[in-house]
């Protein structure tokens, strides 16, 4: 597996605390913005994929935090497959601040489910494929 993406923005000022840091709960949502980007540069709409049948469930969420992300500072998103198996796969993400420095490390684990069962079913080929040779 190769293939490592890549997405900026700004930090808004309703996503940090009272000390000016970005509030660890937004941490979980900018993994989910850096998801749903990397998704659609790999060609893999969420609106298609349901509409297929098939729905990614998070069945794992890990974040390190090594330094604050601060208000209005531009922050480097980036998001690689760790590791794939019939069902189900891992996303590894490092945040850093515009600094340069990795202010997070953090993993999702997603499951591979057909809408509305909540149970796991092998990944499709065409999904499977991209994840395995991203062309990032």
């Amino acid at each position: 597996m190769s293939g490592r993406f890549h997405v900026s923005w700004r930090v808004r000022f309703d996503e940090v605390d009272l000390q000016g840091v970005v509030h660890h709960t937004n941490i979980v949502t900018y993994l989910e913005i850096a998801r749903v980007e990397f998704w659609r540069q790999l060609g893999i709409s969420y609106k298609t994929m349901r509409s297929e049948g098939y729905e990614f469930i998070i069945n794992g969420v890990n974040v390190e935090y090594a330094s604050p992300l601060t208000f209005d500072e531009i922050i480097d998103v980036y998001v690689e497959v760790k590791s794939i198996k019939r069902a189900s796969f891992i996303l590894k993400y490092e945040i850093y601040n515009q600094q340069g420095e990795r202010a997070i490390f953090a993993e999702t684990g997603l499951l591979c489910s057909r809408i509305g069962t909540g149970k796991p079913c092998g990944l499709p080929r065409k999904y499977l494929e991209l994840l395995k040779n991203p062309d990032l």
